[in-house]
């Protein structure tokens, strides 16, 4: 088929070719009959602070949260422009105090979205997103005292791995001879009124915003533009961008957001639960990064994203389907162009629309994470490769793959498990930086496993993903990759240390994947660097 259906609001534009105009056309013919996105859309336009979406077919008053409060909804700006003014006070109030740095303690697809927005600011500054326990980028921190002098801190997770952050990051202030008031003033929490951190703030004498609580829809809320802003991107030029699309979300024709919604939804309807983000855009803005994270939490695991980017091969399938942003739309299944505010709404819409078109609610609490523990089941390690203090362990605890003795038989044996609706979901306990840390070789070992098993490999980092465990999780093999650190971070007031926190959700997590039937290898890495680099050569097909 060579037609195309494409459908543009503004600069935004939804191409949809062969196979995926089809399952659209049809996904729409539902979406038009029973207008419940559309409808929803309409009305949190005229609230400002809906209720959320439930599963098909919930009665209206049955979505609203238990708790009665207000949610993060997509596409929804009006908690956040309602707080812009006070921002731009607060980040001109930092310039003259010469805090021009922002770290931002916070998880998820919101704290993503903070990240894609400074990566496209010109006149922002930095912004250092922590989401995760590895010691690595706090120490980097703590290593470069003029830049932690001009640290502002941002506060938006509600966890105990962001409270194990927070106390780190306060204590290695009073460490550098900050007093109590100059650390208070460095310090500003987004939270929902009533939450722990929000209590937390108020009684520090910490800045308090307050916002509707969070959701995965958070790309144009508080949570996101707060530490934007701080940073120095023209948040309220993103929101008026932002508003020349929203309209078209509350219209049934020429909706961007239900176009793109009944793409992803009816593929995944049509038996295609693999969506390949690719395109310009990939490249160094993050954009396809926060949309796997959306998907991620807002469709629970019923369609898979890959970030196609830097090398990592993909074998077509029948399952699959590719779309690429600013992309080629007489060639690609599907392409999104528009500016990103634009994408940014019309995303989260389609988001909620397919996870309404597969009967869940895009809303939903995620799953609970699995209880840290220092025992992943598996007892000694299988075997040992390569010298003692910069060797790799191997640990399994399924019979066929104990099988192997050697790095690269247990690689092969792993490939072999990817079924052929399968993906491996490689699943890094480690540094995310991709100078300093050990992302880049992450990523390369992604590309070499995806050319072994000639299937999908999806890269996630720990703690930024849903917890395991959900009962609509992914069909994944798992490879966790854990490290040892050379010199590990103390928790002020408790009696754990980073890594070993990060380390025991590593293995926690190990729990509750077996747990769901799935085979899970976990590599650990005696020393990060020598250990990374004999893993990839075994990869290339190393002796």
């Amino acid at each position: 088929m060579t037609g195309f259906t494409r459908v543009v609001s503004g600069e935004t534009a939804i191409t949809a070719r062969g196979m995926l105009r089809e399952v659209a056309e049809r996904a729409l013919g539902r979406l038009w009959i029973d207008q419940g996105p559309v409808r929803r859309a309409a009305e949190a336009a005229r609230r400002g602070a809906p209720a959320p979406a439930g599963a098909a077919g919930h009665d209206e008053e049955d979505r609203a949260p238990e708790d009665g409060r207000a949610v993060c909804w997509p596409g929804q700006p009006g908690p956040a422009r309602a707080v812009l003014v006070r921002v731009g006070e607060m980040r001109a109030h930092a310039l003259e105090s010469g805090l021009t740095d922002v770290v931002l303690l916070g998880r998820g697809a919101p704290a993503r979205a903070a990240d894609v927005i400074v990566r496209h600011s010109a006149e922002a500054g930095p912004l250092t997103v922590l989401d995760g326990p590895d010691p690595g980028p706090l120490l980097r921190a703590a290593g470069d005292p003029d830049r932690l002098a001009r640290t502002l801190i941002v506060i938006t997770g509600d966890d105990p791995g962001t409270e194990a952050l927070r106390r780190v990051l306060l204590g290695m202030l009073a460490d550098a001879g900050l007093s109590p008031t100059e650390i208070t003033r460095r310090c500003v929490t987004v939270a929902a009124p009533g939450t722990a951190p929000a209590k937390f703030a108020a009684e520090a004498g910490h800045t308090l915003i307050e916002a509707p609580a969070p959701t995965a829809f958070g790309a144009l809320s508080p949570y996101a533009l707060v530490p934007a802003a701080l940073a120095g991107a023209d948040t309220s030029a993103l929101l008026d961008e932002a508003a020349t699309v929203l309209p078209s979300l509350t219209r049934p024709e020429h909706n961007p957001g239900l176009i793109l919604g009944a793409i992803l939804g009816g593929a995944v309807r049509a038996g295609r639960g693999t969506v390949v983000l690719g395109g310009y855009a990939t490249q160094a803005t993050g954009l396809a990064d926060w949309i796997a994270v959306l998907l991620n939490e807002a469709v629970q695991g019923r369609l898979v994203p890959v970030v196609q980017e830097g090398g990592l091969p993909l074998v077509p399938a029948d399952d699959m389907f590719l779309v690429t942003l600013d992309g080629r739309p007489h060639q690609d299944d599907a392409t999104v162009s528009g500016p990103l505010a634009a994408q940014l709404a019309v995303w989260e819409y389609a988001a909620a629309v397919a996870a309404y078109l597969l009967g869940l609610d895009p809303t939903a609490p995620p799953a609970r994470a699995a209880a840290p523990t220092l025992d992943d089941g598996t007892g000694e390690p299988l075997f040992t490769d390569g010298e003692q203090g910069r060797a790799v362990e191997a640990h399994t605890a399924d019979p066929a793959l104990g099988e192997a003795r050697g790095l690269a038989p247990l690689l092969d044996a792993l490939a072999a498990r990817v079924g052929p609706d399968e993906h491996l979901s490689l699943v890094a306990y480690l540094d995310a930086d991709a100078g300093d840390g050990q992302g880049a070789r992450v990523r390369r070992l992604a590309a070499l496993l995806a050319a072994r098993c000639a299937r999908p490999v999806t890269v996630s980092w720990g703690f930024r993903y849903p917890a395991f465990g959900n009962d609509l999780q992914e069909k994944g093999v798992y490879l966790m990759v854990t490290g040892s650190v050379d010199r590990d971070v103390p928790v002020p007031d408790r009696h754990h240390r980073l890594g070993m926190l990060q380390l025991a959700q590593a293995l926690g997590d190990a729990r509750a994947a077996r747990g769901n039937g799935r085979p899970v290898v976990r590599l650990h890495l005696q020393n990060r660097w020598a250990g990374f680099a004999r893993l990839l050569d075994r990869a290339r097909g190393g002796a």
